[in-house]
């Protein structure tokens, strides 16, 4: 009878190739990460620039500070209401010549809005239990709004969130806080 035998010179290759597989594989994770974490704080510092750059260049309007709800509320109230009604004027017994119009005038085209930045904190099946834990947030001075699912929905959340955040350094600070208070925050752009 003849056995086979195994030995590691028969298993030397293949040990070899799997560990040459895992260490390029590795390579190109490491390159990878090193590559994304350089563009996110590039386009971190470019958002910051565009940001500081908009502050100074626009003056600060005393505005009230608005929830998300309130905002959309008003929105919604401007769009349902009828156009102004237009007075016909009476047609001139005697017209004068007409000039043509002037030239329509371009407008700079008005700059693109930064994107608002939100944390989740919770997703709720409850309305109430939302409603509660909005009102433990807003009591530690964040600024939240909850998040209805639209109708219909078969797995229906309720999304408590924490924001707007215009920049990325202040959505940061944000994150830190909520932390400390206990929160596990979720980034939502």
């Amino acid at each position: 009878m003849i056995e086979e035998q195994t030995t590691w010179k028969g298993h030397t290759f293949t040990l070899l190739v799997f560990t040459g597989i895992v260490v390029l594989c590795s390579i190109f994770f490491i390159l990878g990460m090193l590559v994304g974490r350089q563009q996110g704080q590039k386009f971190a510092s470019v958002a910051a620039a565009a940001t500081k750059s908009e502050a100074k260049a626009a003056p600060k309007e005393d505005k009230p500070d608005f929830t998300f709800y309130d905002s959309v509320k008003k929105q919604d109230s401007a769009a349902l209401q009828p156009p102004p009604a237009k007075a016909v004027p009476a047609p001139d017994p005697d017209p004068e010549p007409v000039s043509p119009p002037p030239a329509p005038v371009e407008k700079a085209p008005a700059p693109a809005p930064a994107a608002s930045l939100n944390y989740q904190i919770a997703a709720v099946r409850k309305a109430a239990d939302a409603d509660k834990l909005l009102e433990q947030v807003k009591k530690k001075g964040f600024k939240g709004f909850i998040l209805a699912p639209p109708e219909g929905d078969a797995n229906p959340f309720f999304r408590v969130q924490v924001g707007p955040f215009s920049d990325q350094i202040e959505a940061q600070e944000a994150k830190k806080k909520l932390e400390s208070a206990g929160y596990q925050p979720i980034l939502k752009k």
